[in-house]
């Protein structure tokens, strides 16, 4: 008989510090991964400076089956060298608010654990940097993410420069709202709202910027709401946490997503860049010919034909595909054309026998 051997520890077994994601609003968020992570660990912290959740240490501590200690922003910040200490001879779990690495100060926790020879572990969960995509705007163009500071930490300069550089390139910012859970000081849209606009910058940020005001993504109390910035300051949202958007270029289905998720007055997007039909099809037909050259089959060729002069023509399809992405920005005629020289390519070929693929 082969003798049998133990199997080998699992990875979780050598982990000492986890950082554990809770999600958007309580308890419940946790994910079946994340609750795994916590009940494994020999002590558990949670910290609630980073965001606002819906849930309480109590309510933790019964959903996780086990104590669940209270983490100030002061004690992880000022005694990180305690709680790195302390994982160097036990497992340590620290509960955050959203996803876990959304703050850099979770970030610098794990560069010293892992200089210090403290192996670690994140357990990812939801965040408002992909919740917001309810507003309807589309996260692959949100641009630099910024925080609007509390009027006593300082002025709003980085935010409304952060606004010029993102719509230069015609992209969203999402600007998160300055708290400080401790002294129960927060940041609300209308504050936000006024202190962009007394900063005096209208081409910048004015009273009729486009605006997305997102108030507690996950709750059951959630709202999006856009509008001119005027008329949003005036808005009473349901609740903390909140958000600011103020969108750059637009998709048109974008705009229609504003419609109808963020209910934005039609008016409102009348006159801005909006990336209409043309835009539309370029998408369209350049995904079904990259999808094409992705997929396609050399078909046995005939004599006088050779690999080679097949390989070139796809090659000059693909530029014709590269052509169209250059031009899509600015001119939407020569990239559709582009693209129509590219499909034109791939096609006589499908016809002429010489390669095989589906449209």
């Amino acid at each position: 008989m082969r003798p049998r051997h133990p199997h080998p520890p699992r990875e979780e077994d050598h982990l000492t510090l986890t950082l554990i994601s809770i999600g958007l609003t309580d308890e419940r968020d946790l994910s079946l991964r994340a609750l795994e992570a916590a009940r494994g660990c020999d002590t558990l912290y949670a910290e609630a400076y980073t965001t606002i959740l819906d849930t309480n240490i109590e309510r933790l501590s019964a959903q996780i089956g086990k104590p669940v200690k209270p983490l100030p922003r002061s004690a992880y910040e000022e005694s990180s060298e305690t709680l790195l200490s302390e994982a160097e001879a036990a497992k340590v779990g620290i509960l955050i608010g959203g996803d876990a690495l959304s703050a850099t100060t979770h970030i610098s926790l794990l560069l010293d654990a892992r200089k210090r020879g403290i192996p670690t572990k994140v357990v990812h969960g939801s965040s408002i940097l992909t919740a917001v995509a309810e507003t309807g705007l589309s996260l692959y163009k949100l641009g630099r993410t910024v925080t609007l500071p509390l009027p006593e930490k300082g002025p709003p300069d980085t935010v409304l420069r952060t606004l010029d550089e993102n719509r230069e390139h015609g992209l969203h910012t999402l600007i998160l709202l300055d708290l400080d859970t401790q002294a129960d000081n927060y940041l609300s849209i209308q504050q936000a709202i006024t202190t962009l606009l007394e900063a005096e910058r209208p081409d910048t940020y004015g009273e009729d910027t486009l605006t997305v005001g997102v108030s507690r993504l996950g709750w059951e109390s959630a709202e999006v709401k856009a509008d001119k910035a005027i008329k949003l300051r005036d808005h009473a949202f349901a609740g903390l946490p909140q958000v600011l958007v103020v969108p750059g270029d637009l998709h048109f289905l974008e705009a229609e997503a504003l419609k109808v998720l963020a209910d934005c007055p039609p008016d409102l997007l009348e006159g801005r860049k909006v990336t209409g039909e043309v835009q539309r099809l370029i998408e369209k037909y350049g995904a079904s010919c990259r999808k094409a050259i992705d997929h396609l089959e050399y078909a046995e060729l005939p004599k006088g034909v050779t690999a080679e002069e097949v390989k070139a023509l796809i090659e000059h399809a693909f530029r014709y595909l590269e052509d169209a992405e250059y031009y899509s920005a600015e001119r939407k005629a020569t990239a559709l054309a582009s693209v129509s020289y590219a499909e034109g390519i791939l096609d006589a070929l499908r016809l002429l026998g010489l390669v095989d693929f589906e449209w």
